[in-house]
């Protein structure tokens, strides 16, 4: 399975909602996506069935930036909190 994003407008809100699998060879799309919808954007991951932990990295990364992070499982919530606490491990 691929990662589908699908694009849905609130108002003004933008809501992302990605389906699927997020890989690491999906963050370059996710990201001009992420940039493209403007600071006033959600990611609704409620579909996301497998992320890599690049994925993981990237969404907090999202979250520091202000954007809501939406419908989160709690497999990959508790997965964003641990990497907040232990961070990427060096060479």
């Amino acid at each position: 399975m691929t990662l589908r994003i699908d694009r849905h407008a609130l108002g003004k809100q933008v809501v992302l909602q990605l389906v699927g699998n997020l890989r690491s060879e999906h963050l370059d799309e996710l990201k001009q996506q992420i940039k493209a919808a403007g600071p006033d954007m959600v990611l609704d991951i409620g579909a996301v069935a497998l992320i890599s932990v690049e994925g993981v990295r990237l969404l907090n990364s999202c979250e520091d930036d202000g954007i809501a992070i939406k419908n989160a499982s709690p497999y990959i919530s508790e997965w964003m909190a641990l990497e907040r606490k232990t961070g990427p491990k060096g060479p």
